[in-house]
């Protein structure tokens, strides 16, 4: 008989079905604060029956920490103990991620010198800014995509380039051109397939639900260390948790590897408490970023401070209500949404950020745009 991993202690801001094995695995992934063997010498049955999964298809959430998690494994002196099989596909698989990283940041270093020709700064965003800054070129932590925000004066000049460098653009669906128009990004897949897609950010995100002053984040970032140029940026530790806790609202997903790179950014950037607390209120963003955080602290052990969150966290009633909805594992298929999961996510919009007003009036606006889609169509 199988054994399974035993539920790790969780967070009421997680959906059950993700307290046990993910959650382990997650924790394994760490590279801060892991001055916690007794967890390991506790819990060695559950994370090895949590390794063991990874003999079979690897889930989607799963593989961007399997270089981290193959790193890991043999400093907890779990590497030996799992069977040769297991060892070998996980080798291979941290191995091939590895490789598609390498390509990714070989891409991303053309793009960006030549944006610099171009006298055009960037910002790197979540795993782009993280990779070989969080995470070590050796063990990264592997993006979904490559994620790059430009003033909005420069947005049109990034995108040509993106066309130049073998990108051609994305168009998500032809009879909503106004909404294409509006958006606050554009997505370019590679012609040749050779590495991610890549996200041009005029905007962190939707310019409705947030109050995100585009110029503070210019002015508090600084430079990235890898690659040699002052026009490549990363997000102040401040403003990298509320993006980070802005863009897990908009997936309404608290509980993925965006805690993992809370952890980290918190550990080791060591962001100013009080400065968070100011940036979130100025945002409206104190409750996503409490979400965000009491999982960090909940699941990976963080030192994320109870005084802060008790400042972030919203009244009783909005509390109870997110944390059902957070609770509930809603479908990520963005293709095909259900009537309810859209009830769900209109709820959302006025529930978690801070002034429910502005999510009614990026409704409001939302509906304006899909009768320009409708009319143009």
């Amino acid at each position: 008989m199988k054994s399974h991993p035993s539920p790790i202690s969780c967070s009421p801001c997680c959906p059950p079905q993700k307290c046990g094995t993910f959650l382990h695995l997650l924790r394994l992934a760490r590279l801060s604060n892991k001055e916690e063997k007794p967890y390991f010498e506790q819990n060695t049955a559950a994370v090895l029956a949590a390794l063991r999964t990874l003999e079979n298809l690897i889930d989607s959430s799963m593989q961007p920490l399997l270089p981290l998690i193959y790193a890991n494994t043999p400093k907890k002196g779990l590497l030996n103990q799992l069977p040769p099989h297991i060892k070998e596909s996980l080798k291979q698989e941290a191995l091939q991620l590895i490789a598609k990283d390498m390509a990714n940041q070989q891409w991303l270093k053309q793009a960006l010198a030549r944006l610099h020709d171009k006298g055009i700064p960037v910002i790197l965003l979540k795993g782009a800014a993280f990779a070989r800054y969080l995470y070590p070129q050796s063990a990264p932590r592997i993006g979904v995509d490559i994620d790059l925000l430009v003033k909005e004066a420069d947005f049109q000049g990034a995108c040509e380039l993106a066309s130049e460098l073998a990108m051609e653009p994305v168009v998500l669906d032809d009879r909503r051109l106004a909404t294409h128009d509006m958006l606050f990004e554009r997505v370019f897949k590679p012609k040749n397939a050779a590495t991610s897609w890549i996200e041009i950010h005029r905007g962190l995100t939707n310019p409705f639900i947030f109050h995100i002053e585009e110029q503070h984040l210019w002015s508090a970032s600084r430079e990235h260390p890898a690659y040699g140029l002052d026009s490549v940026r990363v997000l102040s530790p401040e403003d990298t948790l509320l993006h980070l806790a802005v863009h897990a609202f908009r997936d309404l997903d608290f509980c993925t590897h965006n805690i993992l790179d809370a952890h980290e950014a918190y550990c080791q950037w060591k962001p100013d408490n009080e400065i968070l607390l100011e940036r979130a209120s100025h945002w409206g963003a104190k409750h996503v970023l409490y979400y965000l955080l009491s999982n960090t602290k909940a699941i990976m052990d963080t030192p994320i401070p109870l005084s802060l969150l008790s400042e972030l966290r919203p009244e009783r009633p909005r509390d109870l209500l997110n944390k059902k909805i957070l609770r509930m594992n809603l479908t990520q298929d963005y293709a095909n949404k259900p009537f309810g999961y859209r009830f769900i996510q209109l709820v959302s919009q006025i529930s978690f950020p801070d002034r429910p007003s502005r999510g009614i009036h990026f409704q409001t606006h939302y509906i304006g745009t899909r009768i320009k889609d409708w009319l143009a169509s």
